[in-house]
C-alpha cells in the first residue's frame, strides 16, 4: 500500500479565516497537531506569487525527494498561528510496498528551517510522546493520512501560468 503525503503539521491552534486565505484545508491529528497537505507546486506557486525569495537546505536523505524547500513555508506557518515565531514541522512520505523514503525539517518559535532525521523526530520536537506500542507517527494517525488531495493538483497548471 503507498504513502505518499507532503504536508506542514502545526502545534496548537490556528486561525480558520488564513485557512481559506492560503487554500488549504485543516486535517486534525492526535497530539493537538494541525496537519495542512500542500505540494511542492503549491509552495512553488505561492513563494513566486508573494515575491519571497530563498529555499532551506534538506538532510542528504530527503533530497530524493520531491521536498518544498522554499522559504514561504515559515510565512504560511506564521500566518496560520498567528504567530511571528511559529513552531512547525514539514514532512515528506513517498513509499510504496514499504520501499521509499521520508523526510521532515523543523523550526521552533521562528528559528531556522533545519533537518530532522526523520518525521517521528520532527513529531517529537512539537511535543509528541509514542503511546506504548506505538511510534509518533501512529500515535498522530499520520498512517490515516495516505495521499495528498486531489485539490492541490490546479498548482501543477498555476505554476506552469507564472513560468515557475
Amino acid at each position: 500500500m503507498a504513502h505518499a503525503i507532503t504536508a506542514l503539521i502545526l502545534p496548537g491552534p490556528y486561525h480558520a479565516d488564513v485557512v481559506d486565505k492560503w487554500d488549504l484545508v485543516p486535517v486534525p491529528l492526535g497530539g493537538d497537531l494541525t496537519l495542512f497537505h500542500l505540494t511542492h507546486y503549491y509552495a512553488a506557486y505561492r513563494q513566486k506569487l508573494l515575491g519571497v525569495e530563498g529555499h532551506f537546505e534538506l538532510a542528504p536523505s530527503a533530497r530524493e525527494l520531491l521536498f518544498p524547500t522554499e522559504n514561504v513555508i515559515g510565512v504560511l506557518a506564521a500566518e496560520l498561528s498567528a504567530r511571528s515565531e511559529a513552531t512547525f514541522a514539514l514532512v515528506v512520505t513517498d513509499y510504496f510496498a514499504g520501499a521509499g523514503g521520508q523526510g521532515a525539517v523543523v523550526s521552533i518559535d521562528g528559528g531556522p528551517i533545519r533537518p530532522v532525521a526523520d518525521i517521528n523526530g520532527a513529531l517529537r520536537v512539537l511535543g509528541v510522546a509514542a503511546r506504548e506500542g506505538l511510534d509518533e507517527f501512529d500515535t498522530v494517525g499520520l498512517g490515516d493520512q495516505r495521499s495528498t488531495p486531489d485539490y492541490l493538483d490546479r498548482y501543477v497548471d498555476l505554476c506552469d501560468e507564472l513560468g515557475v
